[in-house]
């Protein structure tokens, strides 16, 4: 199965990197949770993906080689082994890449953003040190883009393609900063220069993301599955792949598409392959909410915040506690939601679009949050921002700006549920009742790809 990495150790005499440094670093689709979902992811997302999957419809947390389940013990003692390296050689670049790389790692199987910031001081490092050296700018690129510096990821990437055109890892970042940053034809673009000239799952899975966004669903469901099983062909004859995300991924799209059947086996066999995915205990929580299981659906909820507190995940386990007549415990939940925004400027730049929905479905719109979701659609003009500023204004009762912001978020074509559900809560608000029923209706057929939340209110709004 051909991949975009490259090895970053080239002395025999030194402790070999673990085997997913390499691939680790490198490939890449989306969080946070997964609606931020959008991995988010995720993204990644977001899994050695980012636990935090990019936010927007239809993104997955960035797709890499994942560790065994016991990878974190092997990625510290690599941590111990390439720090004392760095120690006493403070000039070794192999040592800062390596380090940047298992950082990262780790940080995206723990969701924990300050491993993101180690990993992207160890790949300034390892670029200062030896600045015609591919690995260290290319790790530092996949780092940008998981701490949601998507322009920065986009200048690094794009330098070290246009200086080494078989670079095809920048390629890969630069197509997924691109989708990240709504330039939807130049992503298209670099997505078939890699699918031509490196076919692959690891390509068809970004192509499923640009399928998804331009309001392709069934044809993402495709792309997916036949990435997962590509994965699954590739693992049965020499071992490489991460199965557990190509599972995941089929899932995410099934839900996606309304397909809760499906999305609950995916999601089921990506916890069999790793018990702490992320991204699958988010995704069988929110089918488990819409079949009614709540119990279930709550008992996921908790272990994945028990595994990284991420503000959409634990944002969901609110409402759904809230719809159980427990408000108590579902306050505990939205005040540890506003307690994360608080804690910096990562958190905020990261989850931003995930804590704009948060407070715009909590009673928390105002001009400030306006102030807000205009920024953060500045810093980044795609979809997502502009259904953020639309729900804004639409809580705020400024329906003529609203329709227009919605209108930008669809203007590639989306059929994201929630998006049809903001835009008919937008049309019937103006006094569209025709279309903006038909909207409700269509996203209420989406089923798991809207939260419970979600559901309640756009039943709510047809007089359900």
């Amino acid at each position: 199965m051909t991949t975009f990495t490259e090895s970053t150790t080239r002395r025999s005499h030194r402790p070999r990197a673990i085997g997913i440094l390499v691939a680790a670093s490198i490939l890449v689709v989306a969080s946070y949770t997964l609606s931020g979902f959008i991995a988010s992811p995720r993204q990644a997302p977001d899994a050695v993906r980012s636990a935090e999957s990019i936010d927007g419809p239809g993104a997955l947390p960035r797709v890499e080689a994942a560790p065994a389940p016991d990878s974190i013990v092997q990625i510290e003692r690599s941590i111990a082994t390439w720090s004392a390296n760095l120690a006493a050689e403070p000039r070794d670049h192999i040592a800062a890449t390596t380090l940047a790389t298992l950082y990262h790692a780790r940080g995206r199987l723990t969701g924990d953003l300050g491993d993101q910031q180690r990993a992207l001081g160890f790949a300034e490092d390892a670029a200062r040190l030896a600045p015609s050296e591919a690995a260290g700018r290319s790790i530092q690129a996949v780092v940008l883009y998981t701490l949601h510096d998507f322009e920065g990821a986009l200048r690094v990437a794009g330098s070290l393609f246009r200086a080494d055109p078989t670079q095809l890892s920048a390629l890969a970042t630069m197509a997924d900063a691109e989708l990240e940053l709504g330039r939807i034809e130049l992503a298209r673009g670099h997505l078939n220069q890699l699918a031509t000239l490196a076919p692959g799952p690891e390509v068809d899975i970004r192509l499923a993301r640009l399928a998804f966004l331009t309001g392709q669903p069934d044809e993402a469901l495709r792309l997916a599955v036949a990435a997962r099983d590509a994965t699954a062909a590739a693992l049965s004859i020499d071992g490489s792949g991460d199965l557990g995300f190509s599972e995941f991924a089929v899932g995410e799209y099934a839900r996606l598409a309304g397909d809760a059947a499906l999305a609950r086996t995916s999601f089921e066999a990506a916890l069999a392959i790793r018990q702490t995915d992320l991204g699958a205990l988010v995704g069988l929580a929110r089918v488990h909410a819409f079949e009614g299981r709540t119990n279930e659906a709550v008992d996921a909820l908790q272990l994945a915040v028990a595994i990284a507190p991420q503000p959409e995940t634990v944002a969901l386990l609110g409402d759904i506690l809230e719809s159980t007549g427990d408000p108590a415990a579902a306050a505990t939940q939205f005040e540890t939601v506003r307690f994360i925004e608080r804690l910096g400027e990562t958190q905020s730049s990261v989850f931003d679009r995930v804590l704009l929905r948060f407070e715009s479905d909590h009673g928390g719109a105002s001009d400030d949050l306006l102030a807000k979701a205009r920024a953060s659609l500045a810093a980044r003009p795609d979809p997502s921002g502009h259904d953020a500023v639309a729900w804004v204004l639409y809580r705020l009762g400024r329906i003529d700006e609203a329709a227009s912001e919605i209108a930008a978020a669809g203007a590639d074509g989306s059929t994201d549920a929630r998006y049809l559900f903001h835009r008919g809560a937008i049309a019937l608000a103006g006094g569209d009742g025709a279309a903006g029923r038909a909207d409700l209706e269509r996203a209420l057929a989406l089923g798991p790809a809207l939260d419970p939340h979600e559901r309640a209110e756009a039943e709510r709004l047809l007089g359900r």
